[in-house]
Formats: C-alpha cells, structure tokens, sequence
C-alpha cells in the first residue's frame, strides 16, 4: 500500500517535466527542418515528438525543476521551453533553407524565376527551381545524418538553458541574426558561379543592344540564357550539394547546446 502511494505521489512531478520536456523537444521537432516538415502528416510529426520527448525525458530528468505551486507559474514555465524550442528550431531550419535560397537566385539569374511552385513551407508560390533545392536540402539532411546535430543540440541546451531559468532575448537575438546572416552568406556562395556569369551576360546583351538597337537582344538571347544555365546548374549541381553540406556540418557545429 505505501509503494502504491508513493507511485501514484510521483506520477503527477513526472508529468509536469515530461510536459516540459516535450514543450521544448516538441516546439523544436515541429519548427527544425527534417522531421518538422509539412509534408510529414502533422500526426506522424507529433508521434516522433512524442517518441523523441520520451527518450529525452531520462536524461535531462535531473535538470528539470520543481512542480510549481500556482498555474501562472506552471504557465510561465511551460511559455519559456516553447520559446527556447522554437529560437532552436528556427536557427536550424534557417540555415538549412540556404540551399532554397541558392536555388531562388540561380532561378532568377538563368531567367526561371516566373516557373512558380506552391510551397506549403511557407505558403507561397517560389521558383520551381528553389522548391527542388529545398526538398534536396532535406533529402542531404537525413542522406549524410545532419539531422542528429540539432537533436544533439536540444539536449545539449538544457545545460545551456535550464528549465526554470530566464531565456536571454538579447543574446538569442543576436544568435537568430547571424544564422540568417549565414544562410544567406552561404546562399550566396553556392550561386557565385551564376550570378558573376549573369552579370557578364547582362553587359554583353546590353553593349550589342547598343550595337544593334533593332534587334529584341533580350528576346532572342532568353531561350540561350536558360539554356546555357540548366547546363551550368547540371555540372555544377554536385558541387552546391557537397559545398551545402560542408556549410551546413559546420553551422551545426555551432548550434547553441553544442
């Protein structure tokens, strides 16, 4: 009878740091890239957030804090892991949308930019081109095992940030800030090789549009601009995936909890 009782004293503690746990594990899970994305039936993504809070759960089970006494308290708590998980997730995904990005201005540079797909990431229409990239981006994700690095990350926060603790808007700012300085940096890299092209190409068209006004040069070029970029993007395409994951393991690396 005592046993009995001490289990069932423990039960309603256990639950409250499960709850905190998949506040954060589950907020991180849906918002990153790889499991989170929309694809994923919202019920599969719920059962791997589920699935990958049970396997946190004994690990950081020492760092969690104390059942609060008041439900403002139990809010207050719960409202901290959400935020921390998404700040997670959105560091990682925006740094794994470098190669859409790449993809976007590669469109734009070869004259594809009006070829639209609907992407249901963001619930708009993209490049054709761009919405290829990103799905590659998640294919390379789990191809090369890069996803394991924010799962190591979101356990590696809660010494970071422990449950219970303020979460510093200052400093996650300025983390949220670089990684999309860095996506975008890196976006840039991978579509060097296009844009310094496209603007060679530019100036040529306009100094025989000067040369011969009366010949549409934009006309007559545009089907020789898209043609020479998808053979430019198919020798190169091998070298953005490897330069991407490069970019990406490295990135990673500096995710915060790592």
């Amino acid at each position: 009878m005592d046993q009995t009782q001490a289990v069932l004293s423990s039960l309603p503690p256990m639950a409250f740091g499960f709850l905190l746990v998949i506040a954060r594990v589950g907020t991180t899970l849906l918002i990153g890239p790889g499991l989170g994305e929309s694809e994923i039936p919202p019920t599969v993504r719920i059962a791997f957030a589920v699935l990958l809070s049970v396997l946190v759960y004994p690990l950081v089970r020492s760092d969690l804090p104390p059942m609060p006494d008041t439900v403002p308290g139990l809010v207050g708590l719960l409202a901290i892991e959400i935020i921390v998980g998404a700040w997670m997730g959105f560091i990682a995904r925006v740094l794994v949308m470098a190669l859409a990005m790449a993809g976007g201005i590669v469109s734009l540079m070869v004259g594809l930019s009006s070829v639209l797909q609907i992407d249901p990431t963001i619930g708009a229409q993209v490049p054709s081109l761009e919405r290829m990239m990103g799905l590659a981006a998640i294919a390379l994700l789990f191809e090369s095992g890069l996803y394991l690095l924010p799962i190591e990350a979101i356990v590696g926060s809660y010494k970071l940030i422990p449950p219970g603790t303020s979460f510093d808007a200052a400093g996650g700012a300025q983390l949220a800030t670089r990684a999309v300085a860095d996506s975008f940096g890196l976006a840039l890299r991978l579509a060097a090789p296009f844009v310094i092209i496209a603007f060679i190409w530019y100036a040529a068209l306009g100094f025989v549009s000067r040369m011969i006004p009366n010949i549409q040069v934009y006309f007559v070029a545009a089907p020789a601009q898209i043609a020479s970029g998808l053979v430019l993007l198919i020798a190169g395409i091998s070298v953005m995936f490897t330069s991407w994951s490069t970019g990406i393991l490295n990135a990673f690396s500096s995710l915060p909890g790592l």
